[in-house]
């Protein structure tokens, strides 16, 4: 039927996603599941490159037919810039800054995980990413993010459901676990 490319947050990495794959695959689609650079078993260090990692793995995966990007966080962002023919958006962190308590939370809990640890890279990463247009492949987009999600992710995807882009807000999520959660899966 196709593939799926499935990427990780900040501070993820593939072995999180393991669980959503499975069910992709059981879909009936290819899953690709894969590490950013700077993450998991990725050799390079985090970059403004990512985005070439998911490129790479969608050429990858065009062998098998219409390929759909599935991105948390992150991986979400730019799985929205991405050249795949379906997109599928999970909390996707839509702004260039994090307020001053998003921070703390990504220095605390994420990127002890990350190569190099400074969240400041993903945040200079994040201000020279562009904005997604929201007309762009509007049908063929689908965003679903927590409702207990981080602040900036919310209110980003509270003006997705104004703009026309169909999203879907997750009760009782947390960011943290909105991509394992049945209702995700749903």
């Amino acid at each position: 039927m196709g593939a799926a490319v499935i990427v990780h947050g900040y501070g993820g990495n593939k072995e999180e996603q393991l669980e959503l794959g499975w069910r992709v695959a059981e879909a009936g689609l290819l899953a690709c599941v894969i590490d950013l650079r700077g993450h998991g078993e990725h050799p390079f260090l985090l970059d403004e490159h990512a985005g070439s990692d998911i490129e790479a793995a969608i050429r990858y995966c065009r062998s098998s037919g219409n390929v759909t990007i599935i991105g948390h966080s992150l991986g979400g962002r730019l799985a929205l810039l991405s050249d795949a023919d379906f997109c599928i958006a999970i909390s996707p962190s839509l702004g260039r800054t994090y307020g001053a308590g998003t921070q703390e939370m990504l220095r605390a809990l994420r990127s002890y995980r990350v190569r190099p640890s400074d969240p400041a890279t993903l945040l200079a990463i994040q201000e020279r990413l562009p904005v997604r247009d929201p007309g762009r492949n509007k049908g063929n987009t689908l965003i679903l993010f927590a409702e207990r999600d981080a602040p900036e992710i919310h209110e980003g995807c509270l003006a997705l459901i104004r703009s026309g882009t169909c999203t879907i807000e997750i009760p009782m999520a947390l960011h943290s676990d909105i991509f394992v959660l049945e209702p995700t899966f749903a």
